[in-house]
């Protein structure tokens, strides 16, 4: 989550609060504390000062998530999520996007349809 954040060069405020709001509530976390979710932050934060790569950054993501399938599905929403808290997606956090989905082995169906729901939640009433 953090790394999709830091795509533009920095993380907003909107972006923090959406992070530690779904940290807090998604069950998938329920076995995680907030210095866990703290010191991760910071890891990823050096990592993207290290790195210029995110191709490189993503392989460790998906590394660590093994070949878990619905995990790997999970980390692409958590990533349009977070994107979608400033309602403002950059070109670097498309072609984020982009290398993540083929990183994490997402079919072209798959990501079509978690845009389609993300992009869903945040529209706009246009009545």
């Amino acid at each position: 989550m953090t790394l999709s954040a830091a795509t533009d060069g920095d993380i907003s405020d909107k972006e923090i609060n959406t992070i530690n709001f779904l940290f807090t509530t998604l069950p998938i976390f329920k076995n995680s504390n907030n210095d866990y979710l703290s010191k991760k932050m910071i890891e990823c934060m050096e990592l993207t000062k290290e790195e210029d790569n995110f191709e490189n950054l993503i392989d460790l993501i998906n590394d660590g998530l093994n070949s878990n399938k619905e995990l790997k599905k999970t980390a692409y929403i958590l990533a349009l999520e977070i994107m979608m808290a400033d309602l403002n997606i950059a070109d670097e956090s498309i072609r984020f996007l982009e290398i993540l989905g083929l990183s994490l082995n997402l079919d072209n169906l798959e990501i079509s349809s978690m845009k389609h729901t993300i992009r869903s939640k945040y529209a706009e009433d246009e009545s």
